[in-house]
């Protein structure tokens, strides 16, 4: 039985839904009708229903996209777009059909090691999953910096959580990687797990519990945005003009979707309306707390388009990652912020990559926070 059995009911539904339209984001680069949602979603229906076979191109059109969270929120039953898509690439994946890229990414992700974190008594551990996907100097510094100043118990763990080839399909490797991990806190004897990003937060709360890996009974997990916002440790005063970017796993650690106000043809000045929990409200949070301004249009919170770094792109398909991210850029600028402030290492570590000259700065919000002066 194939995955996407599950989800004929979606898939006959979505094939009539307009809404799902506008959130094609890799088809605004392409112009290819068969990057859009719905040719996505209609193709996945004629294969569940056995009109279709998966052959080398409808495998390649299922990893040429983002997992497309904001059609969830534009269409107007909430069908589950983005588990149709990570269902159908673990059918993909299962039936060794996955293209050549997709099986060499997971397999250097797969081969990744990383020392497992030794006993050290009740402390806090720092699980750094995206960091471990990225090398950016100045970001380990920024934790470095949290530790003297109000964390010198926190320990920092750069691993491999599951979250890639789980989102590539490849279950039972991120299965593997999911229970190392687990395996490794249990060791460290820590009472709190702190995560480096949305994308860790997303195997540790949400992927975890569907691969049936357990954390250890009564320890406590929360973000670095809520270690940050519990600590006081002073920020330098800041004048900037940021606009926060929301990456796809924080969307899917949500309180809510975004509401129906959000697509109406107005002015919106509750920006709480594109999706609230405090994976948004704390960087925006921390961010005021400097003096900086934030500013903010359509596409943020629940409605935040990818900058490509989200589900792997930037990997698999680096060429349309980088057209998001040059996207997101000029979005930005369009609204006048001269700083993008990210929660996400990996999302910050793609934007500053894609940057050209005129683009605003990009900073992690750690290393935004405790720098004296913007870029």
């Amino acid at each position: 039985m194939s995955r996407l059995d599950i989800h004929k009911p979606s898939l006959y539904e979505i094939r009539f839904s307009t809404m799902v339209k506008p959130a094609g984001e890799v088809a605004g680069l392409t112009n290819l009708e068969s990057h859009t949602t719905r040719a996505r979603m209609l193709m996945l229906w004629r294969i569940a229903e056995g009109y279709l076979s998966w052959g080398p191109r409808e495998a390649e059109i299922l990893y040429q996209s983002t997992l497309d969270s904001i059609s969830e929120v534009f269409d107007i039953f909430h069908h589950p777009v983005s588990q149709i898509m990570l269902d159908a690439r673990a059918d993909v994946w299962e039936r060794g059909l996955a293209p050549a890229q997709i099986k060499q990414i997971i397999e250097q992700d797969r081969s990744a090691r990383s020392d497992p974190p030794a006993a050290a008594g009740d402390q806090a551990l720092l699980l750094a999953g995206e960091l471990a996907q990225i090398t950016r100097p100045e970001y380990l510094r920024s934790l470095e910096t949290i530790q003297k100043i109000g964390a010198p118990r926190m320990r920092i763990w750069e691993t491999r959580c599951g979250a890639l080839p789980f989102a590539l399909g490849a279950r039972e490797i991120a299965r593997q990687q999911a229970l190392q991990t687990a395996a490794g806190i249990v060791q460290s004897q820590a009472d709190t797990i702190i995560y480096d990003g949305p994308e860790t937060g997303w195997a540790l709360l949400k992927i975890f519990p569907q691969l049936e890996v357990e954390l250890p009974a009564g320890i406590r997990v929360m973000s670095l945005d809520q270690f940050l916002a519990s600590s006081a440790i002073p920020v330098p005063k800041k004048t900037d003009c940021v606009m926060i970017h929301d990456s796809r796993p924080a969307c899917l650690l949500a309180d809510s979707l975004p509401s129906h106000l959000s697509i109406l043809p107005q002015a919106v000045s509750d920006e709480a309306v594109f999706g609230s929990g405090q994976v948004f409200e704390l960087p925006r949070q921390l961010v005021r707390q400097t003096g900086a301004q934030t500013v903010f249009g359509v596409w943020t919170r629940g409605l935040a388009k990818s900058c490509g770094a989200d589900d792997g792109l930037w990997l698999t398909h680096p060429d349309l990652a980088q057209g998001l991210a040059r996207q997101r850029l000029h979005y930005a600028r369009q609204l006048g912020a001269r700083v993008i402030v990210t929660s996400s290492p990996l999302c910050a570590a793609w934007l500053n990559a894609s940057r050209v000259p005129g683009d605003p700065a990009v900073g992690w919000l750690p290393e935004y926070l405790y720098e004296s002066e913007s870029k």
